[in-house]
């Protein structure tokens, strides 16, 4: 398999950078991997905070609430401004993955082109 595949598979399947890492773009790779870690942090901190507002205003801590009760306390309780930062950090991170298996793949290509030539001017003397 070529690199430029590899490259972009590891980048899709396992993380934003992980392909720069194989190509040994290491300062790329981990500004997108913190990046993205960056990323995951801001929306689990909001999924920590949405859910200990409904925690803290169920009726019966020894209750468990109905699908419904839970479901009239995520929309009472939903704040307008965290939902909207989420979906933006959400939106942010899909576009640093995308954009970092696209990168991968055309640093593998142009190192593939680079060893083709160099391969091509050794066979040439």
């Amino acid at each position: 398999m070529k690199k430029s595949i590899k490259a972009a598979l590891l980048s899709g399947v396992l993380g934003a950078g992980a392909g720069h890492l194989f190509l040994k773009r290491y300062r790329r790779g981990a500004i997108l991997i913190f990046s993205t870690l960056s990323c995951l942090v801001i929306i689990a901190t909001q999924a920590i905070k949405q859910t200990q507002v409904i925690f803290d205003k169920l009726p019966s801590p020894n209750e468990a609430p109905g699908f419904d009760e839970l479901s009239v306390l995520l929309t009472e309780n939903l704040n307008k401004e965290d939902f909207v930062l989420t979906n933006v950090v959400t939106m942010l991170m899909m576009l640093i993955w995308t954009l970092a298996v696209f990168d991968a793949y055309k640093i593998g290509k142009d190192m593939e082109k680079e060893k083709e030539k160099e391969q091509e001017m050794e066979n040439g003397q």
